[in-house]
Protein backbone atom coordinates (compact mmCIF):
# COMPACT_ATOMS: atom_id res chain seq x y z
CA UNK A 1 0.00 0.00 0.00
CA UNK A 2 2.67 2.25 0.85
CA UNK A 3 4.44 1.51 -2.44
CA UNK A 4 1.66 2.07 -4.22
CA UNK A 5 0.64 5.32 -2.75
CA UNK A 6 4.39 6.58 -3.48
CA UNK A 7 3.50 5.87 -7.58
CA UNK A 8 0.24 7.52 -7.04
CA UNK A 9 2.20 10.66 -5.53
CA UNK A 10 4.83 10.65 -8.17
CA UNK A 11 2.78 10.61 -11.42
CA UNK A 12 0.72 13.24 -10.20
CA UNK A 13 3.81 15.12 -9.68
CA UNK A 14 4.88 14.94 -12.98
CA UNK A 15 1.64 15.60 -14.09
CA UNK A 16 1.50 19.04 -12.33
CA UNK A 17 5.33 19.84 -13.75
CA UNK A 18 3.94 19.03 -17.37
CA UNK A 19 0.76 21.72 -16.65
CA UNK A 20 3.20 23.86 -15.53
CA UNK A 21 6.32 23.28 -18.14
CA UNK A 22 3.28 22.90 -21.05
CA UNK A 23 2.29 26.79 -21.20
CA UNK A 24 5.38 28.16 -21.05
CA UNK A 25 6.84 26.23 -24.31
CA UNK A 26 3.44 27.08 -25.74
CA UNK A 27 4.06 30.73 -25.05
CA UNK A 28 7.98 30.94 -25.96
CA UNK A 29 6.42 29.62 -29.57
CA UNK A 30 3.60 31.80 -29.98
CA UNK A 31 6.02 34.78 -29.35
CA UNK A 32 8.39 33.80 -32.32
CA UNK A 33 8.17 36.24 -35.52
CA UNK A 34 6.49 35.07 -38.35
CA UNK A 35 6.01 36.10 -41.98
CA UNK A 36 2.88 37.93 -40.88
CA UNK A 37 4.07 39.20 -37.72
CA UNK A 38 7.75 40.20 -38.90
CA UNK A 39 5.50 43.27 -40.68
CA UNK A 40 5.40 45.08 -37.42
CA UNK A 41 9.18 44.73 -36.55
CA UNK A 42 11.28 42.67 -34.52
CA UNK A 43 14.46 42.26 -32.51
CA UNK A 44 17.47 39.62 -32.52
CA UNK A 45 19.96 39.60 -30.43
CA UNK A 46 23.87 38.33 -29.83
CA UNK A 47 25.07 37.83 -26.56
CA UNK A 48 23.22 40.07 -23.65
CA UNK A 49 25.17 43.49 -25.38
CA UNK A 50 23.97 43.22 -28.82
CA UNK A 51 20.51 43.92 -30.02
CA UNK A 52 18.95 44.82 -33.68
CA UNK A 53 15.99 46.25 -34.32
CA UNK A 54 14.20 44.93 -38.07
CA UNK A 55 11.57 46.51 -39.69
CA UNK A 56 10.34 46.40 -43.42
CA UNK A 57 8.35 49.10 -45.91
CA UNK A 58 6.14 48.05 -48.86
CA UNK A 59 8.87 48.45 -51.24
CA UNK A 60 11.03 45.30 -50.46
CA UNK A 61 13.56 47.11 -47.74
CA UNK A 62 14.50 45.82 -44.54
CA UNK A 63 15.73 48.32 -42.62
CA UNK A 64 17.80 47.12 -39.14
CA UNK A 65 19.43 49.31 -36.23
CA UNK A 66 22.08 48.07 -34.24
CA UNK A 67 22.94 49.05 -30.81
CA UNK A 68 25.48 47.78 -28.62
CA UNK A 69 25.06 48.55 -24.90
CA UNK A 70 22.39 50.47 -25.75
CA UNK A 71 24.59 52.84 -28.43
CA UNK A 72 23.39 52.81 -31.74
CA UNK A 73 26.19 51.70 -34.08
CA UNK A 74 25.33 50.33 -36.99
CA UNK A 75 22.03 51.12 -39.41
CA UNK A 76 21.30 49.35 -42.85
CA UNK A 77 19.02 49.01 -45.45
CA UNK A 78 18.76 45.93 -47.39
CA UNK A 79 16.31 45.29 -50.39
CA UNK A 80 14.82 41.66 -48.98
CA UNK A 81 17.13 41.19 -46.29
CA UNK A 82 20.16 39.94 -48.85
CA UNK A 83 21.59 43.12 -51.13
CA UNK A 84 22.71 46.12 -48.68
CA UNK A 85 21.34 49.54 -50.49
CA UNK A 86 23.18 51.57 -47.97
CA UNK A 87 24.62 51.21 -44.19
CA UNK A 88 25.40 54.12 -41.63
CA UNK A 89 28.62 52.57 -39.63
CA UNK A 90 28.86 55.10 -36.59
CA UNK A 91 28.23 57.86 -38.63
CA UNK A 92 29.89 57.06 -41.88
CA UNK A 93 27.47 56.61 -44.53
CA UNK A 94 27.80 54.01 -47.63
CA UNK A 95 25.16 54.21 -50.52
CA UNK A 96 24.75 51.20 -52.93
CA UNK A 97 23.05 51.67 -56.18
CA UNK A 98 22.01 48.72 -58.46
CA UNK A 99 22.36 48.45 -62.34
CA UNK A 100 19.46 46.26 -62.30
CA UNK A 101 16.01 45.67 -60.58
CA UNK A 102 16.79 43.76 -57.89
CA UNK A 103 12.55 42.49 -57.68
CA UNK A 104 13.36 40.35 -60.48
CA UNK A 105 15.79 37.93 -58.50
CA UNK A 106 12.90 37.14 -55.96
CA UNK A 107 11.92 35.43 -54.17
CA UNK A 108 14.96 33.02 -54.17
CA UNK A 109 14.81 29.06 -54.61
CA UNK A 110 17.02 26.60 -54.69
CA UNK A 111 19.53 25.83 -57.40
CA UNK A 112 19.84 29.26 -58.42
CA UNK A 113 22.42 31.59 -59.54
CA UNK A 114 21.85 35.23 -58.39
CA UNK A 115 23.74 37.92 -60.07
CA UNK A 116 23.68 41.92 -59.16
CA UNK A 117 26.08 44.89 -59.70
CA UNK A 118 26.12 48.11 -57.95
CA UNK A 119 27.31 52.00 -57.55
CA UNK A 120 28.80 52.20 -54.10
CA UNK A 121 29.34 56.03 -53.07
CA UNK A 122 31.24 56.90 -49.49
CA UNK A 123 32.62 60.54 -48.99
CA UNK A 124 32.27 61.32 -52.18
CA UNK A 125 34.10 58.37 -53.65
CA UNK A 126 32.67 55.98 -56.08
CA UNK A 127 33.32 52.36 -56.54
CA UNK A 128 31.39 49.70 -57.62
CA UNK A 129 30.63 46.24 -56.01
CA UNK A 130 28.81 42.74 -57.87
CA UNK A 131 27.91 40.45 -55.88
CA UNK A 132 27.22 36.92 -57.08
CA UNK A 133 24.67 34.45 -54.72
CA UNK A 134 24.43 30.57 -55.54
CA UNK A 135 21.73 29.57 -53.44
CA UNK A 136 22.30 26.07 -52.59
CA UNK A 137 18.91 24.36 -50.98
CA UNK A 138 16.88 24.59 -47.53
CA UNK A 139 17.18 23.54 -44.09
CA UNK A 140 16.36 24.23 -40.51
CA UNK A 141 17.64 26.49 -38.15
CA UNK A 142 16.87 27.46 -34.38
CA UNK A 143 17.31 30.68 -32.35
CA UNK A 144 16.32 29.90 -28.84
CA UNK A 145 13.20 28.47 -29.12
CA UNK A 146 12.22 29.05 -32.33
CA UNK A 147 13.15 27.10 -35.80
CA UNK A 148 13.04 28.73 -39.13
CA UNK A 149 13.46 27.55 -42.98
CA UNK A 150 16.19 29.09 -44.29
CA UNK A 151 18.14 28.70 -47.28
CA UNK A 152 21.72 28.18 -47.49
CA UNK A 153 23.58 30.49 -49.75
CA UNK A 154 27.25 31.03 -50.82
CA UNK A 155 28.30 34.53 -51.43
CA UNK A 156 30.75 35.82 -53.49
CA UNK A 157 31.87 39.32 -53.82
CA UNK A 158 33.87 41.50 -56.06
CA UNK A 159 35.21 45.57 -56.10
CA UNK A 160 36.93 45.15 -59.22
CA UNK A 161 38.00 43.72 -61.75
CA UNK A 162 38.63 40.39 -60.26
CA UNK A 163 36.40 37.57 -60.15
CA UNK A 164 33.97 37.49 -57.76
CA UNK A 165 35.56 35.89 -54.41
CA UNK A 166 34.18 33.41 -51.71
CA UNK A 167 33.12 35.47 -48.62
CA UNK A 168 30.71 33.48 -46.39
CA UNK A 169 27.64 31.59 -46.84
CA UNK A 170 24.66 32.70 -45.47
CA UNK A 171 21.23 31.64 -44.20
CA UNK A 172 18.70 33.51 -44.92
CA UNK A 173 14.54 33.48 -43.68
CA UNK A 174 12.39 33.93 -46.95
CA UNK A 175 9.77 34.35 -44.28
CA UNK A 176 11.78 36.91 -42.28
CA UNK A 177 13.58 38.39 -44.98
CA UNK A 178 17.00 38.42 -42.77
CA UNK A 179 20.18 36.46 -42.57
CA UNK A 180 19.79 34.97 -39.36
CA UNK A 181 23.33 33.02 -39.94
CA UNK A 182 26.90 33.30 -41.39
CA UNK A 183 29.18 30.07 -42.04
CA UNK A 184 32.83 31.77 -42.20
CA UNK A 185 35.65 28.98 -43.58
CA UNK A 186 38.56 28.52 -41.61
CA UNK A 187 42.31 28.11 -43.20
CA UNK A 188 42.42 24.81 -41.53
CA UNK A 189 39.28 23.64 -43.90
CA UNK A 190 36.85 24.21 -40.56
CA UNK A 191 33.39 25.87 -40.65
CA UNK A 192 32.67 28.87 -38.17
CA UNK A 193 28.68 29.27 -37.29
CA UNK A 194 27.49 32.69 -36.41
CA UNK A 195 24.09 33.38 -35.23
CA UNK A 196 21.51 35.01 -32.91
CA UNK A 197 20.82 33.90 -29.63
CA UNK A 198 17.16 35.21 -29.34
CA UNK A 199 14.73 36.59 -31.87
CA UNK A 200 11.05 37.91 -30.59
CA UNK A 201 8.68 40.65 -31.97
CA UNK A 202 9.15 44.29 -31.22
CA UNK A 203 7.30 45.77 -28.12
CA UNK A 204 5.45 48.49 -29.03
Amino acid sequence: MIESSRIRANLACAALAAALLAPRSSLAQDECPTAQTAKSGFVVERNERQKSEVFRDDKGAIHTVMRYNGTTLLETTQFEGVFALARLDRGRSTTYEPSEDLKTLFPLKPGQQARAKFISEHDGQYGRLYVELEVKGTEDLSIGPCKYSVLRIDRRESTSAVPPQFVYTELYSPDLKLILAREYKRQNGDTQLIKYDRIYPLKK
